[in-house]
């Protein structure tokens, strides 16, 4: 069934929000890791959050959630859900905001190519192959300042960051293979991410968080959890429902521009020339990828 044209503006809207908040959540967590919190920290602040919010959405969806099971749903948790959350962490340790929201959903579109052969069986047509080597080339642009640039010695953050854009494409292909509801899903990952970070966060003695102020820590859990994780999910969900998948997934491509403008505006991180270049280079590529290519079924 086609979106009806008066379902259009609304879900560029839930979409548009959806990219804001994502783009926003590398900023957030980079000024995070500056205060001092850990990597771990801030993923508890974020599930914990988001996990609360969503829990009345998993007990209402807890038959299905059943039927998929929990091995499943843990397969999630490791690599939509704590597992990628450690990793975007650590990598924003090591590299600058504008980095961890450009690398990591480019490197999700690539790799979300590549494992879609093993796990769906589709192969990527000659078209969208091509466009998989422009993003490749964006984020080699994207990484250049880390190796060579303002951010010497980033590139270690950067190769983490690939890790976190490489388990979250697992994770979208898992939710198509596995068919999870995107609602009833993201509200069990969350809880289960809560649940499987808080024993080693309480027996480290909730490493930063008890010795920050307290605003600090409900930045992180609102931005990155209820907005990010909880809100941003949900709205992106309902803007696929409005308008469609092939134009929901092309708003995705705002999310590395949003997070180069803030990382540059609210953190006040250089934007050079290759950035820049990396960054509209991936873009096209994505939505070229999106709007003019396809996949087609392994034989």
């Amino acid at each position: 069934m086609i979106p009806s044209g008066r379902n259009i503006p609304l879900g560029m809207a839930f979409g548009l929000a959806a990219a804001l908040a994502w783009g926003a959540q590398a900023v957030v967590a980079r000024s995070g890791t500056m205060a001092g919190y850990s990597p771990l920290d801030l993923a508890v602040l974020r599930y914990l959050a988001a996990g609360l919010v969503l829990a009345p959405f998993a007990w209402r969806s807890r038959r299905v959630l059943a039927t998929i099971g929990l091995p499943r749903l843990l397969g999630l948790v490791a690599t939509g859900g704590a597992g990628n959350a450690l990793l975007f962490g650590w990598g924003l340790v090591h590299a600058p905001a504008s980095h961890g929201g450009t690398i990591a959903p480019i490197m999700a579109a690539v790799m979300g190519a590549v494992l879609g052969i093993p796990l769906l069986g589709e192969w990527p047509t000659r078209g969208r192959m091509m466009a998989i080597g422009v993003l490749a080339a964006g984020v080699l642009l994207i990484g250049w300042d880390g190796i060579a640039g303002t951010h010497p010695g980033a590139w270690r953050g950067d190769l983490i960051l690939l890790g976190a854009g490489t388990v979250w494409a697992a994770f979208t292909l898992l939710l198509r293979r596995w068919q999870v509801p995107a609602l009833a899903g993201n509200a069990a990952m969350c809880g289960l991410s809560a649940l499987v970070l808080l024993p080693p966060w309480l027996l480290l003695g909730g490493g930063a968080v008890p010795h920050l102020p307290l605003g600090m820590a409900l930045l992180q859990a609102v931005a990155q959890g209820l907005v990010a994780s909880a809100l941003a999910t949900t709205l992106y969900a309902r803007a696929g429902e409005l308008m469609g998948a092939t134009r929901t997934a092309c708003i995705t491509t705002l999310v590395p521009v949003t997070a180069l403008l803030l990382s540059v505006l609210v953190l006040g991180e250089p934007l050079g020339a290759a950035k820049l270049a990396g960054v509209l280079l991936a873009v096209g590529g994505m939505l070229v990828a999106v709007l003019f290519t396809g996949r087609r079924s392994a034989a």
